[in-house]
């Protein structure tokens, strides 16, 4: 009776340890997939029922460290309110107050049936990969967005964000 004891309690130890271990495992796996990189995340309110074009969403990176390419995102919170198919916006860089480049960014909110593309509640969510930014260390730079619809104000855009992320 006392071997099958302990030959019960062999195995739940066994059986703790390997849970122990996959949970530690996993936990590693979880870590470096957070922090891969990311220089920057953050998302700034504009004004949902009325964002005109001059309206400018700057984003300040942090100091940055070394020179090379980053991985750039946008997002796009939006609500059903929101008009239009697509959403057009112009990113500028600058690198020490002095513009360096200007992107147009097409998001599509709508696909062609009117289905919306993004995800989530209360907002709608779309994220979308735009040109990578090459930065040199030492230097300050802002990401400034504003939108260049045919109408100077739009409605139904809760949200701007930007992902940054080195490689």
């Amino acid at each position: 009776m006392k071997k099958k004891a302990n030959s019960l309690q062999s195995t739940y130890h066994s059986k703790r340890y390997s849970r122990s271990r996959i949970s530690y495992i996993l936990l590693v796996f979880i870590l470096m997939a957070c922090s891969g990189g990311t220089i920057l995340h953050e998302y700034h309110d504009v004004d949902l029922w009325d964002w005109k074009t001059d309206d400018t969403i700057s984003f300040t990176l942090p100091t940055i460290t070394s020179s090379g390419e980053v991985a750039a995102t946008i997002g796009i919170r939006f609500t059903s309110s929101y008009p239009y198919n697509d959403l057009y916006l112009r990113g500028t860089l600058e690198c020490d107050s002095s513009e360096i480049r200007t992107d147009t960014i097409k998001v599509c909110i709508y696909d062609k049936k009117g289905s919306n593309e993004g995800d989530g509640f209360p907002y709608s969510t779309i994220t979308q990969r735009i040109s990578p930014i090459e930065v040199d260390s030492g230097h300050v730079y802002q990401y400034k967005v504003n939108h260049f619809m045919q109408d100077q104000q739009i409605k139904g855009i809760a949200g701007i964000g930007l992902h940054l992320k080195s490689d």
